[in-house]
């Protein structure tokens, strides 16, 4: 039931061992080559911050850039208006992340990282043309943020409506679900669609999630509320 799947090869957790471009590209080949091979239709997006294995992507036919650097090195930006593909801008404090190395608490976090996406968009147009309609932001939960901070951006996501490019939220399993759980990141699912859920009710557009079929199945029960059961309603 998804409808993109994101592959990425460089981990970007605190204390990760950051990859070279050749390094990425041996770990991903393969699996890229298969899956757009095996499932022609399916939308594909690499998770990458280096230009040469986004180039080699989009040369196997990817449908999206996931960068998580949004755009740190000049050369990422030169390459993107050459292709068709979605951009996916993501906030950060520094890739990989660094514990300890937060926005100020004293700050507002949905301005800060609002203020900083909309830097990097108006960087893109202005300097290569991109269009915001293929720009995606990702608030970059857990990434220079303190889980309280997490929780507010994710609280106040109906702010985001002042940008006119898409939004992504990659909340899954991540650690300011801790704030009300002691519970390891994989039995962090529940807790996962319940935030899901409440981001349904607000302007996000794509879901970044582990256990897809758990959140078609409360997506589908979600919209059947607010709208009824869908025609092609079958009980199983």
């Amino acid at each position: 039931g998804a409808q993109v799947l994101d592959l990425g090869a460089e981990s970007t957790r605190p204390g990760a061992t950051p990859l070279t471009a050749e390094e990425e590209w041996q770990r991903l080949e393969h699996p890229l080559r298969l899956i757009r091979s095996e499932l022609p239709l399916i939308r594909l997006s690499v998770d990458t911050r280096h230009p040469e294995t986004a180039e080699r992507a989009l040369a196997l036919g990817v449908d999206w850039i996931n960068d998580v650097s949004a755009c740190d090195h000049p050369d990422m930006g030169r390459l993107l208006a050459t292709s068709p593909a979605q951009i996916v801008l993501m906030h950060h404090l520094g890739i990989p992340a660094v514990r300890e190395k937060y926005l100020p608490k004293d700050q507002d976090p949905v301005a800060a990282v609002l203020s900083f996406l909309k830097a990097r968009v108006e960087k893109l147009q202005d300097q290569w043309g991109i269009a915001s309609d293929r720009i995606i932001l990702d608030p970059g939960i857990g990434f220079g943020k303190t889980p309280e901070q997490s929780f507010e951006i994710l609280r106040r996501m109906k702010e985001w409506q002042v940008l006119d490019s898409e939004i992504l939220v990659g909340h899954s399993r991540k650690s300011f679900l801790g704030l009300l759980s002691s519970k390891p990141a994989h039995l962090r699912d529940p807790m996962t669609i319940a935030t899901s859920l409440e981001l349904a009710r607000q302007p996000v557009d794509y879901l970044r999630v582990h256990d897809v079929q758990g959140h078609q199945e409360a997506l589908l029960l979600h919209r059947s509320f607010q709208y009824g059961l869908p025609i092609n309603y079958t009980p199983t």
